[in-house]
């Protein structure tokens, strides 16, 4: 944050005291907290916002991603070659049912 020392710190008080004077110090140190704390606040909002977008930049990123995948030729490539190794372990187990029964009737 500021990098203030204790020197620094002094020198500003002794200032303020000089110039406000003793009698109107505690109320221009109120306001002053009180302007740095809507600072503060107002600085935590702004990170909020800004980490809320990038997250949202993210997830839109990311459903692109998915889009593309389940529109990709890869996708249906691969479906179509699942369903041909599911038509092969279908025959498959129809010709060994096919050879059981065979087995058995001999």
């Amino acid at each position: 944050m500021l990098d203030i020392g204790w020197q620094e710190f002094l020198l500003v008080a002794f200032v303020l005291l000089i110039v406000i004077g003793p009698k109107d110090l505690p109320k221009v140190l109120k306001s002053i907290m009180s302007f740095v704390r809507k600072i503060k606040s107002m600085a935590y909002e702004f990170q909020n916002t800004v980490d809320e977008m990038a997250e949202e930049t993210e997830l839109n990123d990311l459903r692109k991603n998915v889009s593309s995948i389940k529109d990709s030729k890869l996708l249906k490539d691969s479906k179509a070659e699942i369903n041909v190794l599911n038509k092969i372990n279908d025959k498959t187990k129809l010709d060994l049912e096919d050879d059981i029964n065979k087995i058995k009737k001999s």
